[in-house]
């Protein structure tokens, strides 16, 4: 970890995906080839996080959160993923 509240992941490469629709998180996390997912709803955006352990499956993780009902808008890579916040009670 090198900042407070930001987690990088050592084997993959780290996105952000932005787009429209609401997907399930647990949903999103359900391959190898894409780990850590954070799915942050931003109505009217979702905005999804996580790891690609190969970039050559970049592909098949637009295509499977489109099939979640998630219009991918932008696809950026970028240096850490954040981390999720655990609230009380929930």
């Amino acid at each position: 970890m090198s900042r407070a509240g930001i987690v990088a992941l050592d084997a993959g490469v780290n996105y952000v995906f932005r787009g429209c629709g609401a997907i399930p998180g647990q949903a999103a996390e359900s391959a190898e080839d894409f780990r850590g997912v954070l799915v942050v709803p931003v109505p009217p955006e979702t905005i999804v996080f996580g790891t690609v352990t190969d970039p050559g499956c970049l592909p098949g993780i637009l295509r499977r959160l489109e099939g979640l009902g998630m219009h991918v808008e932008s696809v950026h890579r970028v240096r850490e993923l954040p981390r999720p916040v655990r609230r009380a009670g929930g």
